[in-house]
């Protein structure tokens, strides 16, 4: 985590440039305020989802948000992902509208294809996302719904990478009001399907995509031209093995995330309707510490152009000190966070979602304990974007997703649900050791404190009293003993918390 005064002393935007940049003190500022409005949001729709649509319904809606998860980046083979770390060298060398307008180009492109291949083989693509050939005529709309959400996703990825975190919370939530709006409009007066929820949101992500559109064109002639022009294939050489492995990145580590679904689906021997439920329930265990994997892969898109900015001008022992604090406080928050969820829940399982999710109940501690494993892995592999060594991410997430298949194919048939949400806890310890091991390889020094910090939310599957008890036992050390937290970090974060104050004033 950045120290705020460290990053505003970045290099600034040309005077013409309309683009300015956000300090990364107002960023998290911006971040905070957006967390409450959106995730509020979005908490309150995934409620009523759950409340108003039958198991089988919520279950379909998972298996096709993950589809588009996993598609968004895959079809425009990870070029927007790689925003976040050349814009900044783009722009130092005033090439940045050439850089935009040739990425911006392929990405077009690339979604047109894609998109119209998944239309044209609706049929083969229900098969397999669903295991029933009948469902093939939603398939269309999950087509159209994915141009939108590659849009947007160019366009979140655009604007954080510039560092113009208002435009980017603009984004967000006009997205998660819409996604709510038409969500809840569509269930209540046209059918409480998973298609009204596809549709919703695809409605969001085009409106957003058209605020992004309308952006871009308004400042593209205030972008600064170069005096030099990179040739193609310098340009794409450079792009493209990143871009590429980043590719390779989002499709392991996404593939990872949903793989235990698709499990479900295809190897637990119940039919499709059943599976589909038992997907529903896996799901309802999942709205809420959801949320703040979401929030933690914020942070990190946030953090990852400051990170390159340090990277940049030679700071990298700073970057490696940056990331483990960032690791250490993300633990520490999210373990809270999971504590609390886990002791509200039985409430939220009884009465709002009207004990329609008991399968999904019982496996909460258990999906807890991955989301956080899965978010540390998600900010431990910032430094692998930094020092230009993505490869070693898609390692993890390739050794992450085999043990994930291995292990729900050992745990499933047996444990059912349980046995799938164990094996994929499991998988993401696997995955965050590997991450912290490679990090050292690559030179990043990684502390004591944070393999101890990282290994605590073990103890959330284990039982909330011993998950409690270690919590406060950390939060002791890390308020009156250094080893957790040494006088230079401590100083960080009172300057951030600082800094926040002042500006929320």
């Amino acid at each position: 985590m950045s120290s705020a005064s460290s990053v505003d002393n970045a290099a600034p935007l040309p005077e013409t440039d309309s683009f300015r940049t956000t300090s990364l003190a107002e960023s998290m500022l911006l971040l905070a305020m957006l967390t409450v409005f959106q995730r509020g949001i979005g908490f309150v729709r995934g409620v009523l989802f759950c409340r108003w649509l039958p198991a089988e319904q919520l279950g379909l809606w998972d298996l096709v948000f993950g589809f588009l998860m996993l598609a968004g980046p895959l079809v425009v083979l990870g070029i927007p992902g790689s925003f976040g770390r050349y814009v900044e060298h783009y722009r130092q060398k005033g090439q940045l509208r050439t850089f935009l307008y040739r990425t911006t180009v392929a990405t077009v492109v690339l979604s047109a294809v894609g998109c119209s291949a998944l239309w044209l083989f609706h049929e083969q693509a229900a098969v397999v996302l669903f295991k029933d050939r009948s469902l093939a005529s939603i398939i269309p709309v999950v087509a159209l719904t994915l141009t939108a959400v590659i849009g947007f996703n160019y366009f979140v990825e655009l604007f954080i990478a510039m560092r113009q975190m208002r435009m980017v919370s603009a984004l967000q939530f006009v997205n998660s009001v819409l996604f709510a709006v038409v969500g809840l409009g569509l269930l209540l007066w046209y059918e409480a399907s998973a298609e009204s929820v596809i549709i919703s949101y695809g409605v969001a992500c085009s409106v957003t995509v058209a605020m992004g559109v309308w952006v871009l064109i308004r400042d593209w002639r205030t972008l600064p031209l170069g005096t030099e022009v990179p040739a193609q294939n310098e340009f794409w050489r450079k792009l493209l093995p990143f871009a590429a492995w980043l590719w390779a990145i989002n499709l392991l580590s996404n593939l990872f995330e949903v793989v235990d679904r698709y499990m479900i689906v295809h190897f637990s021997g119940l039919s499709p309707e059943q599976s589909i439920t038992l997907v529903g329930d896996y799901h309802s265990s999942r709205v809420v510490p959801w949320l703040m994997v979401a929030v933690a892969n914020l942070f990190g898109g946030i953090l990852l152009p400051h990170l390159s900015a340090d990277w940049e001008s030679g700071n990298r022992d700073k970057v490696g000190r940056q990331i483990n604090l960032l690791l250490k406080m993300a633990s520490m928050v999210m373990m809270a966070g999971a504590i609390v969820i886990g002791m509200t829940a039985p409430f939220l399982f009884e009465y709002v979602f009207e004990g329609k999710y008991s399968g999904g109940l019982q496996v909460l501690p258990w999906t807890l304990t991955y989301c956080v494993w899965y978010s540390l892995s998600g900010c431990a592999m910032l430094y692998f974007c930094c020092a230009e060594k993505t490869h070693a991410g898609a390692i993890v997430f390739g050794i992450g997703l085999a043990a994930n298949v291995a292990l729900n194919a050992l745990l499933l048939p047996t444990w059912g649900l349980t046995g799938a949400v164990v094996a994929t806890a499991l998988a993401n310890a696997i995955a965050i050791t590997l991450a912290l091991s490679l990090s050292k390889r690559h030179g990043m020094q990684v502390q004591l404190a944070t393999l101890l910090l990282a290994a605590a939310p073990l103890l959330l599957g284990l039982g909330w009293m011993p998950a409690i008890a270690l919590w406060i036992v950390l939060a002791w050390q890390a308020t009156t003993a250094n080893w957790l937290f040494d006088e230079d970090e401590k100083q960080q974060l009172l300057e951030g918390i600082g800094v926040l104050t002042k500006r929320f004033r």
